[in-house]
């Protein structure tokens, strides 16, 4: 049976092709449907199976029938028959600068339905010469092909978690298998997997491995030995299993987890002990002894070192660190006491009313929460103005007469405009609890003139964060060209937070910059930017964001109790 995600792209894919087609109502109608399917906190086949789906908001009977047909059978009728009158590759439309209508003309004029065309359709200079688009259309297509090529063949963590659980809860529960654990990047949580890797021990490997290839959910078995298997699942990512000696399981933990940089420099400072390092132990090079490789911390306990986090792998200084007992002791899920980014359905880009932010932060045991709704940006987002933040803060306040073991602080995500002033005034600004401060438009500006508007920002005493610093959307946009030693400099200055940006459509700060952050003493905060119930579930994403730049319970604010927390922000 398809996932809620691949009902997701397909209802999106439809409105795609009905606007390069040139119908009207019918796309939003798709994309409002997709969007409260994706923001669903129940299993959409348990929806399904009980005859709810028109319960949704957003489906109607004939969308009801679309969705059922996808759930029942892995594809829709109506989209393969679109897709044969309009054969263009789903992958044009990730590119930004290129949406149904552009993509409809170069199809007109060109014949173009692919990457590879139209990439090569940009070297030969034929876009630019279409009417409408130019030089600079040329310049921003180029920019987001390469974002869109370079995303090709990874999954986001967010989506590869879940299906990776799964399939481990079903390696484990068969007793099959006496160890099972994650590897490769998705052990060491990068943002982008490629592959999912798992390392397990088993007594009957034959056994082990039938079950493995044919667990529910897989679609395909690429290969299957006795110490490997590969299989590919109905969401098209790939998964490969390796079954090795219990006696070698730690060192091929190690092994398969590292980062390439990462276990070179291991394997280099070995053979400078006089010991030798594989996937299949540490061997003591003269005797060739093996002296451990049956548990990962050995590994390391025998090289001098304290053990790694698999977070940490990266070859950027871990080693070192681990050697003079000096490496951070990582920020857990428990230390988070709440989110300092959330959206009610005040923002009119979310869907979550107040009551039920409410609800979903004392279900994750959190002191408090920022509603941060947005300011009103004219013409894209309706939300508060200067006339009503007095209206948003009695609001909240009432709200939290009426909560308890829960504290709601009234915030706002406001606008750093080209010329790094805000869209809300102090006046509006000094009423409120939490101030974000972020660049949502006027992306094309110089490295300068970005940073500038960045630093005039948070030389505003109001301004206590500045939300998703980089700017950057996965597969979409890249980062800001920014002066990032001025930017963190004037951060640690003038006190105020970087935040953390956890939803996986931004991903942002990078891990890289999030350690130089922590390096340079500047706050940081996580925030979920949730604008649907099911995205408050991001924490732990940002969580790993955190982690894998070093952090620490101490560089993170909200991991302050409310009355410190407090304080930081009066201060």
């Amino acid at each position: 049976m398809s996932t809620r995600k691949q009902v997701v792209e397909i209802l999106n894919q439809v409105a795609d092709l009905l606007e390069i087609k040139g119908v009207d109502y019918k796309p939003r109608a798709y994309r409002r449907a997709a969007r409260e399917i994706d923001s669903l906190t129940e299993d959409l086949t348990d929806i399904y199976e009980e005859g709810r789906l028109e319960d949704i908001p957003s489906v109607g009977k004939n969308t009801a029938e679309k969705i059922a047909e996808i759930l029942e059978t892995e594809k829709l009728e109506y989209y393969e028959e679109l897709k044969k009158e309009i054969p263009i590759d789903p992958e044009l439309l990730k590119v930004r600068n290129l949406g149904p209508k552009k993509v409809k003309k170069i199809w007109d004029e060109l014949d173009l339905t692919s990457l590879a065309e139209l990439e090569e359709a940009l070297k030969s200079g034929k876009i630019r010469e279409i009417k409408g688009f130019g030089p600079k259309s040329e310049e921003n297509i180029l920019k987001g092909l390469k974002i869109v090529k370079e995303s090709q063949g990874k999954s986001h963590l967010s989506e590869v978690l879940p299906e990776a659980r799964r399939i481990k809860e079903g390696l484990v529960d068969s007793s099959l298998f006496d160890k099972v654990s994650f590897a490769g990047s998705l052990r060491r949580r990068k943002y982008e997997v490629g592959d999912v890797d798992i390392l397990a021990t088993a007594g009957d490997r034959d056994k082990a491995m039938d079950h493995y290839t044919t667990l529910d959910g897989v679609e395909e078995v690429l290969s299957k030995g006795e110490t490997k298997s590969s299989v590919r699942i109905k969401t098209g990512l790939r998964v490969d299993l390796r079954i090795v000696d219990s006696a070698s399981f730690g060192s091929a933990l190690q092994y398969f987890t590292g980062s390439q940089e990462h276990n070179v420099r291991l394997r280099q400072l070995a053979i400078s002990k006089g010991y030798k390092l594989n996937e299949y132990g540490l061997y003591a090079e003269e005797a060739e002894e093996k002296v451990a490789g049956a548990i990962e911390e050995e590994m390391y306990q025998k090289l001098d070192l304290s053990w790694i986090p698999p977070e940490l792998r990266e070859d950027r200084g871990e080693i070192q660190a681990a050697g003079e007992g000096e490496l951070p002791g990582l920020i857990e899920g428990d230390d988070v006491m709440g989110d300092l980014h959330c959206h009610s359905a005040r923002s009119s880009d979310s869907h979550i009313p107040l009551d039920v932010l409410v609800r979903e932060a004392r279900k994750r045991n959190y002191s408090y929460l920022a509603v941060t709704d947005h300011a009103e940006i004219s013409g894209i987002v309706g939300g508060l103005t200067d006339d009503r933040v007095a209206e948003h803060v009695d609001q909240i306040e009432s709200a939290n007469s009426a909560v308890e073991e829960l504290d709601l602080l009234a915030g706002a995500e406001v606008n750093i405009q080209p010329d790094g002033t805000l869209d809300l005034g102090d006046g509006s600004l000094k009423e409120l609890d939490v101030v974000i401060a972020g660049v949502h438009s006027h992306f094309d500006r110089s490295r300068a003139e970005m940073t500038e508007r960045t630093v005039r920002a948070m030389e505003n005493p109001n301004v206590d964060i500045i939300a998703h610093p980089t700017g950057r959307k996965i597969g979409e946009r890249g980062s800001f060209d920014l002066d990032w030693g001025k930017i963190f400099a004037r951060a640690e200055e003038t006190g105020t937070a970087l935040e953390i940006n956890a939803s996986p459509a931004r991903t942002d700060l990078e891990d890289k910059l999030i350690k130089r952050a922590k390096e340079e003493e500047v706050k940081l905060t996580i925030g979920t930017d949730s604008h649907r119930v099911n995205h408050l579930d991001y924490m732990e994403l940002g969580l790993n964001l955190a982690r894998r730049g070093w952090c620490e319970k101490a560089n993170v604010l909200n991991t302050l109790p409310l009355s410190d927390l407090r304080a930081w922000l009066a201060g």
